[in-house]
């Protein structure tokens, strides 16, 4: 089970009746979108399209009216109290103002609708776009980070290095890093969430147990903190948030 999968399993698993309405903020090419619509969700999307990702992919939903709606800066182009569910899979980290982001996420959830969340924060052990250790523990506009991160791809790590020489690759993704990732504290995240939301109940083990399926022995074991901690630092947090009443 992939992060999208997840999404849309979270949604069914929660959804009391047929007649949620569902927000994927930053959809991307709109795979959970389409997952939902084909399980009869009432779905949607949004997502500034920005130059930094790829939207090769983009489903065919972008051509039905009103599926996949392009946002114009913060705001989201849906009305107040819109949504039972808001899902944010992997989009904060390349948020540059997480307040002005939430307090659009909560202007369309309903009351005591639910935000779950999916994303690192800057205490996660991989860069995840790039596939190099701590790579975003460096400043922005380090140097050395550009050779730390050449002498890691020297070795073998790293992703989508289509034949790029070491230094090339290496330049061009802390460029990349630097201008779309915004990595912030644990510390910062809950207090900014706290401003907006209520009831944040962090699900890693959860997610753990249904990423692993027949294999979630392998973690069964553990116990809820050390599965918690385990997929905050390999991957990141994953929690739910509700708007108050």
């Amino acid at each position: 089970m992939n992060n999208y999968e997840f999404c849309v399993q979270w949604i069914l698993d929660q959804r009391r009746g047929n007649n949620v309405r569902v927000l994927d903020y930053g959809c991307g090419a709109g795979q959970i979108v389409k997952a939902l619509r084909l399980r009869d969700v009432d779905a949607y999307g949004c997502d500034v399209f920005y130059e930094g990702a790829d939207y090769s992919s983009l489903t065919d939903l972008a051509s039905k009216d009103g599926m996949l709606l392009r946002m114009e800066g913060d705001a989201i182009p849906f009305d107040s109290a819109s949504f039972d569910f808001v899902i944010n899979n992997q989009v904060m980290e390349h948020v540059d103002n997480l307040d002005r982001v939430l307090t659009e996420v909560r202007r369309v959830l309903k009351p005591g609708g639910k935000v779950i969340n999916l994303f690192p924060d800057k205490g996660v052990w991989r860069e995840g776009h790039c596939g190099v250790p701590f790579l975003h523990w460096f400043p922005k506009g380090s140097r050395p980070r550009v050779y730390y991160a050449a002498a890691c791809r020297a070795v073998g790590l790293g992703y989508h290095k289509q034949n790029k020489s070491v230094m090339s690759w290496s330049q061009e993704f802390c460029e990349w890093l630097d201008r779309w990732t915004y990595y912030r504290s644990r510390q910062e995240i809950d207090s900014t969430y706290d401003k907006y939301f209520c009831d944040v109940v962090h699900i890693e083990d959860y997610w753990l147990k249904l990423r692993l399926g027949e294999r979630k022995l392998i973690a069964i074991w553990l116990p809820t903190f050390a599965q918690r901690l385990v997929v905050r630092k390999l991957a990141g947090l994953i929690f739910v948030a509700r708007k108050p009443l």
